[in-house]
C-alpha cells in the first residue's frame, strides 16, 4: 500500500509541473501575434466623363450594352429619358450632353436596340474610331468580315463576338469603290442582330 501511495504522489507532482508556471519562475509568456494579410480590393472603374472616355466593344459602348432596358440605361447615369426633340419627336433615351458624337436607338419597349458613334472621340481597345482607315481596321481585326453593302448603298465591314457586333461604315464608298484609305464615318454596335449602319428619322 505504501508503494502505491508513493507512485500516486509522484504522478501528482509530475502533473502539477506540466500545468504550472515554468521551472525558472518566469511568469511572462510571449504570445506571437499574426496580422492577417488584407484581401486586395478591386478598384471601381471611374465613370466616363466625356465621349473620349468611352471604349467601343462588340455590343457595347463604355459601360452600356445594347439590349438593356430603359431603366437599366437610365441607372448608368449616362442618359436622359423622354427628351423632347424637334418636329414633335420624343427620344426615349438620349446620351447626356457631355457625350457628343454618340447616339442611341431604342425599341418600342424603350430598350436599347443599337448604339452609334458619329464623331471622333470613342475608340475601340485597339484604337479604332471614326476617322480610322479601312487599312487600320483590317490591321486591328484580322477576323473582320469582307466589305459588303451597308447603310444607304454604302460599304461596311463587321466584327462579331458571339451575339455582339460592331459595324464600320466608310462614308460614301461602295463595295466597288472602297479603298484601304477610305475612312470610317460611322460605327454601330448591336446585340443579336448585325448592325444595319443606318440612321434616319427622329
Amino acid at each position: 500500500m505504501k508503494r502505491m501511495l508513493g507512485t500516486v504522489a509522484v504522478l501528482v507532482l509530475f502533473t502539477s509541473a506540466c500545468g504550472s508556471e515554468p521551472p525558472n519562475g518566469d511568469t511572462d509568456f510571449t504570445v506571437e501575434q499574426t496580422t492577417a494579410t488584407p484581401t486586395p480590393t478591386q478598384a471601381t472603374p471611374e465613370a466616363p466623363g466625356s465621349s473620349s472616355d468611352l471604349v467601343i466593344k462588340p455590343g457595347a459602348i463604355g459601360p452600356v450594352n445594347a439590349g438593356i432596358t430603359k431603366d437599366e440605361a437610365v441607372a448608368t447615369g449616362l442618359f436622359d429619358a423622354d427628351v423632347k426633340g424637334v418636329e414633335g419627336c420624343t427620344f426615349e433615351l438620349q446620351w447626356k450632353k457631355e457625350f457628343a458624337g454618340v447616339d442611341v436607338l431604342t425599341r418600342e419597349d424603350g430598350s436599347i436596340g443599337s448604339l452609334g458613334v458619329t464623331a471622333v472621340g470613342p475608340k475601340t481597345e485597339e484604337g479604332i474610331g471614326v476617322g480610322s482607315t479601312l487599312a487600320d481596321v483590317k490591321a486591328a481585326y484580322p477576323e473582320l468580315s469582307a466589305v459588303s453593302k451597308a447603310g444607304f448603298d454604302q460599304a461596311g465591314a463587321f466584327l462579331s463576338a458571339g451575339d455582339d457586333y460592331i459595324g464600320f461604315l466608310f462614308g460614301d464608298a461602295t463595295p466597288s469603290t472602297i479603298k484601304d484609305s477610305s475612312k470610317v464615318s460611322f460605327i454601330e454596335v448591336t446585340h443579336g442582330k448585325r448592325p444595319e449602319l443606318m440612321r434616319s428619322g427622329c
